[in-house]
């Protein structure tokens, strides 16, 4: 299982503008986390639209959250790009021939329960200050 480009780069886009806690350029973010400009200011459209982050315009405008970083959690993230971690299409609602045989389903199923409990609640706040729970 692998998190997707945006899901990542949208998450360290946060992190950055959280840090900084003034307005980021994406000039300023992509010299940061060398990552082309270009590439976030498509980034940064979802996310604003999520209400994530909002655009300050002018020539000393940027990016800047939009929301407290204890109220941007991975879920909303996710959210923002139309993504859901799944480990198999089965979850999704996807037929499958093994469907009412499969014991792996089970194994899978637990995983993603696994996951919507521990990873998607964890808010920005809390990757900010490194204290995101270690199982």
């Amino acid at each position: 299982m692998k998190v997707n480009t945006k899901i990542r780069y949208g998450l360290r886009m946060l992190i950055a503008i959280g840090q900084s806690g003034k307005l980021m350029n994406t000039t300023r973010l992509g010299k940061d986390m060398r990552v082309s400009p270009k590439y976030l200011r498509k980034l940064a459209g979802p996310l604003e639209k999520a209400g994530l982050i909002k655009s300050v315009q002018g020539i000393y405008g940027g990016y800047e959250l939009n929301k407290k970083p204890e109220e941007i959690t991975l879920l909303m993230l996710m959210d923002a790009f139309n993504e859901r971690i799944s480990l198999a299409d089965c979850l999704l609602g996807k037929k499958c021939e093994l469907k009412d045989s499969c014991l792996a389903k089970q194994v899978w199923e637990m995983l993603e329960k696994t996951i919507e409990k521990y990873f998607l609640p964890v808010s920005l706040h809390d990757i900010l200050t490194n204290k995101v729970r270690k199982h």
